[in-house]
């Protein structure tokens, strides 16, 4: 599980492997904690006015960004519903039926469906 201070390096260190070479922060003061992880606000130093919000899933590492222009509150409900679907899908695998491991596939699809349109993607 990570800390708060490995997941802000972790956050930095996706955003420098991508293909946006500038040279980000995360405006420590607005950092947002909840259970899953935080939602950091990172700015750009060449224009610390404009923020992104990225998503750090502190249990499994996930770095989570949003092509929608969500509020803060907004992006927490989105991804929060998200993994609460989520954690209801794993927690019911065992179904009465023929095909539970197909099910679980196509839960997983559809929920993975669901969170691209909604605009969540990971930043590897």
């Amino acid at each position: 599980m990570l800390t708060s201070e490995e997941a802000q390096q972790l956050v930095l260190t996706r955003l420098k492997n991508g293909s946006d070479a500038r040279d980000f922060f995360i405006v420590e003061p607005r950092t947002v904690e909840r259970p899953f992880g935080w939602l950091f606000f990172v700015a750009a130093q060449s224009d610390a006015v404009c923020h992104r919000l990225i998503l750090v899933n502190k249990h499994v590492e996930q770095v989570i960004e949003s092509s929608i222009d969500y509020t803060p509150d907004r992006f927490l409900e989105v991804y929060e519903t998200l993994l609460a679907k989520s954690r209801a899908t794993h927690e019911n695998w065992c179904l009465t039926g023929s095909f539970p491991l197909l099910w679980r596939a196509y839960r997983r699809r559809r929920l993975a469906k669901k969170a691209r349109e909604l605009g969540l993607c990971e930043i590897r």
